[in-house]
């Protein structure tokens, strides 16, 4: 069990003051007048934010008709149980409210006015957590995903940091920067040992981890496998940890998705390290006169877009990825997407590891429910442009909502996996065409960009002979069936 807080206990007494006052339907004054205690400190005990000594409980138990030891205890009538077992648990903790600029204590304030209601939601939110398997790597990642879109992805500081890290080291703001230079900036003034990933170091999970750090003795072991502009990568993150002084105490000792972080404060250590190295690696002014060539060519420049990656020597995901931060923060473009699919042996799994939705919640996102992605969205389609021959592909298409009407230029960029030969990748940019973009992006209306009808999933599109789909629409026939019986209460005057 979790160890309660002193703060915690505070707000369960106070929950319980509140409860048994209510029940009575008795008001703060009639309990301050039968216990002694003024008005405004009841009143402050309520909140959360008071512990009376052991006299004042024991007056304020007779005013509530009530033993002592039932009032200090951490037990709460059945109504209001779920909040114990959410303090248990240590969800509170975990949460990151001063990242949200969310106070703390007016959050405990709305819990203390409406517990049996506050109560129901999470016993709510537990169950569509169980349902929908949100685990704590999942629910974190979300946690991240927010601050990221609170911010537009776009961190100055952290560009600025960068910079100056840059040119105090000498590392190239025009060029791509060799990963064996990172190399020696560690070693030099940070004292890191770099190493390669051996079999009995890792216990035979070498096939499954890029890198692992020993914080014991400054050791940086990379897998020797990976692309240089990984190990780049790599090295420019563990760079970034230092320089940025970020708390190693919170840092990710191990590369490899979430599978280590427990807390947010690890999620945010780790992203901050991360877009730190994207800018290192794709230095943000360089970076913007690439960007600024891009966007104002005629014609779809698929052919310089693929020049970047030579010319930064980065990977697809890097660039796209630092797409997100620019295109909202340097260039105005506030309504885009970033998705990753992953695509194993199977051939017709995928699953959606990575996605971010800036200016709003976009139709292309995560779905938990098990329904099958639009097999029309390039970000699949592309994989099938992926061959023994052709590791890596790029592709572009206008995707056209059909049910709402929406349009995207979505850009994917499908490849083989590195250290994985049976698996697959891609990374898609989705920009909404409106007319801010239409002002920005001078060839979005280039004639050989092909247009797709597309939708969410399979199961809730009602288009019609559609060669991609791989399941029923059973959920849109069902939501057809709802309307018709609406429809037809309304047309005899039963409902509005």
């Amino acid at each position: 069990m979790y160890k309660l807080t002193e703060d915690k206990i505070r707000l369960i007494f106070g929950l319980k003051v509140r409860h048994l006052r209510s029940e009575q339907n008795l008001s703060q004054q009639e309990i301050a007048d039968k216990s002694g205690l003024s008005v405004s400190y009841i009143n402050e005990i309520e909140k959360g934010k008071k512990f009376p000594k052991a006299d004042k409980i024991a007056e304020l138990a007779e005013a509530l008709g009530t033993s002592y030891d039932y009032l200090v205890s951490t037990k709460l009538p059945r109504a209001l149980t779920p909040l114990v077992d959410i303090f248990n648990s240590g969800v509170l903790d975990e949460l990151p409210f001063e990242h949200f600029g969310i106070d703390y204590q007016k959050f405990v304030e709305i819990i203390t006015q409406s517990p049996a209601k506050v109560s129901a939601f999470i016993s709510t939110y537990i169950d569509i957590a169980r349902n929908y398997d949100l685990n704590k790597e999942k629910f974190l990642s979300a946690a991240l995903r927010s601050y990221q879109e609170l911010h537009d992805n776009y961190f100055p500081q952290l560009e600025k940091e960068a910079e100056l890290c840059a040119r105090k080291y000498k590392i190239p703001l025009n060029e791509p920067v060799d990963w064996t230079f990172l190399k020696e900036i560690l070693t030099k003034e940070y004292g890191t040992t770099i190493t390669e990933l051996r079999e009995k170091d890792d216990n035979n999970a070498l096939p499954y981890l890029r890198a692992l750090y020993y914080p014991e003795r400054r050791e940086l072991a990379i897998h020797p496998d990976l692309h240089p502009y990984q190990k780049a990568f790599i090295l420019a993150k563990e760079i970034g940890y230092h320089w940025l002084k970020l708390p190693l105490d919170q840092r990710i000792y191990y590369y490899k998705d979430w599978s280590s972080t427990e807390k947010f404060d690890q999620a945010l250590v780790n992203f901050q390290a991360s877009y730190f190295a994207g800018s290192l690696l794709l230095p943000l002014q360089s970076f913007c006169s690439d960007v600024s060539y891009f966007l104002e060519s005629m014609e779809f420049p698929g052919q310089f877009l693929e020049s970047l990656l030579k010319r930064w020597n980065t990977s697809p995901e890097t660039l796209m990825y630092r797409l997100t931060n620019v295109l909202p923060g340097r260039f105005g473009l506030q309504k885009i997407f970033f998705l990753r699919f992953n695509q194993d042996g199977n051939r017709q799994s995928f699953h959606l590891s990575k996605e971010l939705h800036l200016g709003n919640k976009h139709q292309p996102h995560g779905n938990e429910s098990g329904e099958h992605y639009c097999r029309r969205w390039i970000s699949i389609n592309i994989f099938n442009q992926l061959s023994a021959e052709k590791k890596q592909a790029l592709g572009i298409q206008k995707s056209s909502y059909i049910d709402t009407g929406l349009q995207y230029i979505v850009l994917s960029w499908a490849r083989q996996t590195l250290i994985h030969p049976f698996s697959r990748t891609s990374v898609s940019i989705g920009i909404e065409i409106n007319n801010e973009a239409r002002k920005k992006i001078r060839w979005i209306d280039d004639p050989d960009i092909p247009v797709r009808e597309v939708n969410i999933t399979c199961q809730r599109c009602r288009l019609e002979d559609c060669s991609e789909r791989a399941a029923e629409p059973r959920i849109y026939k069902k939501l057809q069936e709802i309307q018709r019986v609406k429809d037809l209460l309304k047309s005899q005057g039963l409902i509005k």
